[in-house]
């Protein structure tokens, strides 16, 4: 176990590693927290610039996580998004030993554990999330295999402690804490550690979304509830606010449930999350109580992402399902001694290839969502020059991929948003993948990590040398840093224009040919 968790945990941190310094990772996703936990240190607690406001919002506005100032300490010995990328990994994958010593103890077989652990480690949604850039619901996971463990073992203060954590991870991970509290009635028959766990999950999801989220939040409500935001609005179809959202869930529960499972393909996604692991987590169905909030989250987005396959949004349901399917199974096993573990050899044989075919590499067969165009095992010498050539205060607008690796300042925002507003403009004229799709709503598309179809950036580069607002602060191709106060010689112009027509030629979408 202990081995094949440490290959685990070593290939997904090179998978993280590699895909930041290849210019992989977002502004969206991984540069807002690492701008949040840089803002902490520097007299701005959660400080997020990169976002669809025009104005500097709280992190806690749009996902309540205020466990990121667990890492402070880390980025006051060295400022790095790499301490995340690097928690991400080692969360995912010490996952499996609590989930194993839950096996032993729901099973009573050490081979059965053994393999529902496997079955964790190499589930296609594990991989999918350890592929994307840091997320903090991934550090939801080893609480969520902690606090089943808790509760199969008696051990109320393990699951109090694990609830309290969870609650610091996400906004709606209180509806959680209840299911929580509800198995451990189900399961030991106690009062007491049930009421403090579903009282502490019912009292933090009433604080911080009416309370906490809405005092932050620029639009006086949760950002997810309001309407025309983007890929931010999504329960904006179900309600405004929490109580406009919980009267449509009440009073149309039969209209809501036809338009998820058959508009918004969340009969397909259970699907995915079921069908690798034989439907088994349905015979031990209680253990999915804490699972419905994250179910629910999912299921109910407008946007469909978060029931992607290739998403990062099912991480803290997997271990939950483990859970289930090993109770499943060793209710099954009571016909034979026998069948605990053969029902593992066949959950196992049946999710392996899914999670072969959702492998972010370039394997015969596999999806290689992302495409990188190569995977450097070093950060870019590049990258230390221009944060030496960029003032400390200077506000930046800077390429929606390229921004993750210039968060430490008190502005940046996602270019071309700033331009005009900013004073230096950092962009890299070369694409990380040869994924040449235009459509941004295509994840691992150049257009997903430009935040835009590739011709609008071009036409945006283009009217950006045009303008005469900047000047040449560095151009080292494929890097380009303009900045206001400079002049841009008509070579230098261009040169960057022809940067931009080769591109273009270079970028052209498969189908622009036929």
């Amino acid at each position: 176990m202990l081995g094949v968790g440490i290959a685990h945990f070593l290939f997904i941190l090179w998978l993280g590693l590699t895909r930041h310094w290849g210019y992989l990772t977002s502004a969206n996703d991984l540069g807002v927290y690492d701008q949040a936990i840089w803002g902490i240190l520097h007299g701005a607690p959660f400080l997020n610039t990169a976002t669809d406001f025009a104005q500097p919002i709280s992190r806690l506005a749009i996902h309540f996580d205020p466990i990121l100032a667990l890492f402070a300490p880390f980025y006051a010995i060295y400022p790095a998004a790499e301490w995340l990328i690097l928690a991400q990994a080692l969360a995912i994958s010490i996952t499996a030993w609590p989930l194993y010593l839950l096996g032993i103890r729901v099973m009573r077989s050490e081979s059965a554990a053994l393999l529902w652990a496997l079955v964790y480690l190499f589930n296609p949604f594990v991989i999918s999330a350890a592929a994307w850039d840091f997320q903090t619901v991934s550090l939801a996971a080893p609480l969520m295999a902690l606090a089943m463990l808790a509760i199969e073992s008696r051990n109320a203060r393990l699951l109090l402690a694990s609830c309290f954590m969870l609650l610091m991870i996400r906004e709606h991970y209180g509806i959680a804490l209840v299911g929580f509290g509800v198995l451990w009635w189900l399961r030991q028959r106690t009062l007491r550690p049930a009421l403090l766990a579903a009282g502490m999950g019912l009292g933090g999801f009433v604080l911080v979304l009416g309370v906490i989220m809405t005092a932050l939040s620029p639009t006086g409500g949760h950002v997810m509830m309001s309407q025309e935001l983007g890929q931010l609005s999504r329960y904006g179809w179900l309600g405004n606010s929490l109580p406009e959202v919980l009267t449509t869930l009440l009073l149309h529960p039969v209209d809501v449930m036809r338009t998820v499972c058959l508009e918004m393909g969340g009969a397909d996604y259970l699907l995915l999350l079921l069908g690798p692991l034989l439907f088994m987590p349905l015979v031990g169905v209680e253990m999915l109580l804490p699972a419905l909030a994250d179910l629910a989250v999912n299921l109910l987005s407008h946007n469909r992402m978060p029931r992607s396959i290739f998403a990062y949004h099912s991480i803290a349901i997997i271990p939950l399902l483990m859970a289930a399917g090993m109770l499943g199974a060793a209710r099954i096993a009571r016909l034979s001694r026998y069948l605990s573990l053969g029902i593992g050899v066949l959950v196992l044989g049946s999710s392996l290839p899914m999670t072969y075919m959702a492998l972010p590499m370039a394997l015969p067969g596999a999806a290689n969502i992302w495409h990188p165009l190569e995977r450097p095992l070093w950060p870019d010498p590049s990258l230390a020059e221009i944060r030496t050539l960029l003032p400390p205060d200077a506000s930046v607008s800077a390429q929606a991929h390229v921004a993750p690796h210039f968060m430490h300042r008190s502005s940046i925002r996602a270019f071309p948003h700033g331009v005009g507003e900013a004073d230096c403009v950092v962009l890299r004229l070369a694409s990380p993948t040869s994924n040449r799709g235009g459509d941004p709503g295509e994840i691992g598309s150049l257009a997903h990590h430009l935040k835009m179809p590739p011709s609008v950036y071009l036409d945006e580069v283009r009217d950006l040398v045009m303008s005469g607002n900047y000047g040449l602060k560095y151009w080292n191709a494929p890097w380009l840093v303009l900045c206001k106060g400079l002049d841009l010689p008509a070579e230098e112009a261009d040169m960057i224009l022809v940067r931009t027509r080769m591109l273009e030629r270079t970028w052209r979408p498969p189908h622009a040919d036929q």
